[in-house]
């Protein structure tokens, strides 16, 4: 999720904002937005070819070509991952928070901006994103930009299921030359999610779903699913999760010192199977390409010797 989300605030924005006099393109883009409410031009989801059938004959000169989304913007992709792959580690960060305070800065007042739920999603991870995008590193968002950009209906799919990420003091010495831990704190560092307010109302929140009588996990669906008032939840009880927050002023930027010290991120993609599982292939393209750039693993869970002792005991 956080990394089609830097897609979607670093890439799409900046390639979707330019302009291009092209007279195909621009007679192109009256089928690409087709309504001020579209989130992504459907071109997106195209990929970099698609053929569909003409009406004139058969075989290819009965066909047509449709341009997707890289082919349509193919000199201006290859211009804006040549600038990212160049970028350090806080230029990452920079780019990652002007993109989003510039959507900030375009509302009107705060109530307004206070209804653009994607705005306050992104602003309420914004530090943690910052974090992940400096991890990565340029080339690696380069990368992985690439294919989302050139085939974004294959590879939105197949991500490792785990991005683990640690900071660290690129010094593990003080100023006073005393020794401390090489870990920097994500909570005191990074805050949101991280802080411990967050990860206490998460525990709270996950207990207090123990106690109510839920009908959604009734043989795997909802008993009043036909219903005229069906719902994923038990009737009446309240939703939970964390609190809601409009913010009123900007989140500060992500500056990679803490404590007066430089820090490091380290990242890590992390594909989690059985000693059954195999990897599909957009898996297998995905872990092919993160792991020429970043790190990248397959970790396999097999049975203990204590488990396999007992599956024996009971055949």
């Amino acid at each position: 999720g956080h990394v089609r989300e830097l897609f979607r605030i670093m890439c799409l924005s900046d390639l979707l904002a330019s302009t291009d006099d092209n007279p195909l393109f621009l007679k192109e883009q009256t089928t690409v937005f087709l309504s001020p409410y579209q989130s992504s031009p459907h071109d997106l989801h195209v990929g970099c070819f698609n053929i569909a059938n003409g009406e004139s004959g058969e075989g290819m000169e009965g066909h047509k070509i449709i341009r997707g989304f890289y082919e349509r913007r193919r000199q201006k992709v290859a211009a804006f991952l040549s600038k990212i792959s160049q970028m350090d580690h806080q230029a990452i960060i920079d780019l990652l928070y002007e993109s989003v305070e510039h959507r900030w800065r375009k509302h009107r007042d705060h109530q307004s901006a206070a209804r653009d739920v994607a705005l306050q999603k992104d602003m309420s991870d914004l530090r943690t994103l910052s974090m992940i995008a400096a991890g990565i590193g340029g080339k690696g968002l380069a990368s992985i930009f690439r294919c989302l950009v050139y085939d974004y209906r294959h590879y939105s799919g197949g991500l490792p299921d785990c991005l683990l990420a640690r900071a660290r003091y690129c010094n593990s010495q003080t100023v006073d030359n005393s020794q401390t831990s090489s870990v920097v704190d994500l909570g005191d560092w990074i805050g949101e999610s991280f802080s411990k307010e967050s990860i206490e109302e998460k525990n709270v929140n996950s207990h207090i779903r123990m106690l109510y009588d839920r009908d959604d996990e009734f043989l795997g669906c909802s008993k009043n699913l036909d219903g005229p008032n069906s719902s994923r939840r038990a009737q009446g009880a309240p939703r939970i999760g964390n609190t809601k927050i409009h913010y009123t002023t900007f989140p500060s930027k992500l500056e990679l010192q803490h404590s007066g010290r430089d820090v490091m991120v380290e990242i890590m993609f992390v594909e989690v199977k059985s000693a059954n599982d195999r990897l599909d292939a957009r898996q297998e393209d995905w872990l092919n390409v993160l792991d020429g750039v970043c790190n990248a693993r397959v970790c396999k869970f097999e049975k203990t010797k204590v488990q396999k002792k007992k599956g024996k005991e009971k055949k």
